[in-house]
């Protein structure tokens, strides 16, 4: 045994790795993953998201909308509803773009505030104070495009505000006519429809915050026929101007909802019974004229009239009558009143005043043995009988020769009558329903003969001796 010690046996297997490599990647590695891990701290790796303080003029329901510029990266943005007086928003401008504004929708009025988020009139310190002025905005205005009532096919709307772009809109049969319009601007502006082959409408209106609430709807009727849409009623768009609000138009009730007319039998029965009451009502109101009874009550009421009245139902104009000696079965006995006759073979109906008005003298064309006179035929005064010597007044008023005051359709002074020659000469007095001889009207004067007929008022007096 010597005194060396032995090596031990070389173990057989894979060689332990180094451990440089390992630590190395560790030390690489560890601060990429740590990046990805960590969340991005405003202005660190990132965009800033901003707080905007809204206040409105009064509380109500409000919508906060962003209005995206061409550079950005989300354009569509949900509106934000709010309640009360003031709310606050956050908004990343690396995703609304630059140029964004916000706009901020009253529900009730329809207005709308629409301020830049950069510039000069951007918000100061993150703070948007708004004002009933400030609502100088309509969030939407629909145009609605008719003839005759029924809303164009096709056409191009053109609206231009008084501030900003010009903005267009194209009609199709699918929009039924309707152009809408959002966030128009209150001022005077100019619509502008192209039609038809190039047609060209134009309307200019007021759009005031003085309306009622809701959608703003105006209406522009074009002048030259152009293609309607089919199956929309008439009267179912809105009403024209701009304070109309479509929303509160009645919708026009569905063909099926119509009630069916009725038609068969009954139908044909009701339209015949419709026809015999209208026959009977005309026939019933051409009888009482006929009979007088129209201008009689038509007196009453105060208004002249002329013409047949109620008892006169002699159809046509009378034929004058001259009586030739008339036939007499008692010679003592008036031929006209049926009372005897005195000695001098005279009537108290022919008998004349022995003075005063209307006094009887003798006319000097007359050789008949009688008095002449006038006899009531028909009418109002049929029966009675006026001498009238050689000339009387006839009238409503007493004091005429002849008064004839039952008779509302006679003028206070109406006529005169003289004795000429063998016959008398009536002259109208400007009466209101005038004289008549014969059944013609005269104008001035006319001579009148034995058995010819006058009519003064409602009643018809014939001349006799």
């Amino acid at each position: 045994m010597t005194g060396k010690r032995e090596k031990p046996a070389a173990k057989i297997g894979r060689a332990r790795p180094s451990r440089w490599p390992l630590a190395l990647m560790l030390v690489v590695l560890t601060p990429a993953a740590l990046a990805q891990n960590t969340p991005k701290q405003p202005g660190v790796g990132g965009h800033a998201k901003r707080t905007l303080t809204i206040t409105v003029p009064t509380e109500g329901e409000y919508f906060v909308r962003f209005l995206p510029s061409p550079d950005a990266k989300e354009p569509d943005q949900l509106p934000f509803r709010f309640l009360d007086r003031k709310t606050t928003v956050e908004y990343d401008p690396s995703e609304i773009g630059k140029a964004a504004r916000i706009a901020v929708d009253d529900a009730k009025t329809g207005d709308t505030a629409i301020r830049p988020l950069s510039g000069k009139d951007a918000p100061a310190a993150g703070l948007l104070d708004l004002r009933k002025a400030d609502f100088d905005h309509v969030r939407q205005m629909d145009v609605h495009v008719l003839y005759k009532g029924d809303p164009v096919a096709a056409a191009r709307v053109t609206l231009t505000p008084r501030t900003g772009p010009s903005v267009t809109r194209v009609l199709d049969p699918a929009k039924k006519g309707t152009a809408t319009f959002e966030d128009v601007p209150m001022g005077r502006a100019r619509i502008a429809v192209v039609y038809g082959d190039n047609l060209t409408q134009t309307q200019d209106l007021d759009i005031t915050g003085d309306r009622p609430p809701g959608i703003l709807s105006v209406t522009v009727p074009v002048a030259s026929a152009v293609p309607v849409v089919a199956g929309v009623s008439k009267g179912g768009s809105p009403d024209a101007g701009p304070n109309a609000h479509p929303a509160n138009e009645e919708k026009a009730a569905p063909p099926s909802a119509v009630p069916p007319q009725s038609g068969g039998l009954i139908g044909w029965l009701g339209n015949l019974l419709g026809l015999a009451i209208a026959a009977g009502t005309i026939y019933l109101l051409y009888r009482w004229a006929k009979s007088g009874g129209m201008a009689a009550t038509l007196q009453k009421a105060g208004i002249e009239v002329s013409g047949p009245t109620e008892g006169d139902q002699t159809a046509a104009p009378w034929a004058p009558q001259h009586p030739t000696t008339p036939a007499v079965t008692d010679p003592t006995v008036c031929e006209f009143c049926g009372e005897k006759k005195d000695s001098a073979g005279r009537c108290a109906c022919s008998a004349l005043p022995t003075g005063g008005a209307g006094a009887a003298v003798a006319p000097a064309g007359l050789t008949s043995v009688g008095q002449p006179r006038l006899v009531g035929t028909v009418g109002t005064y049929a029966g009675r009988v006026f001498p009238i010597g050689s000339g009387v007044t006839i009238g409503r008023e007493p004091a005429n020769d002849m008064p004839l005051p039952d008779d509302a359709a006679v003028s206070r002074r109406h006529a005169t009558v003289r004795v000429e020659g063998d016959g008398l000469v009536v002259t109208d007095e400007n009466s209101s329903n005038g004289v008549y001889v014969n059944g013609v009207r005269i104008s001035g004067s006319a001579t009148v003969r034995l058995g010819d007929e006058i009519q003064i008022g409602n009643t018809r007096f014939r001349f006799e001796v």
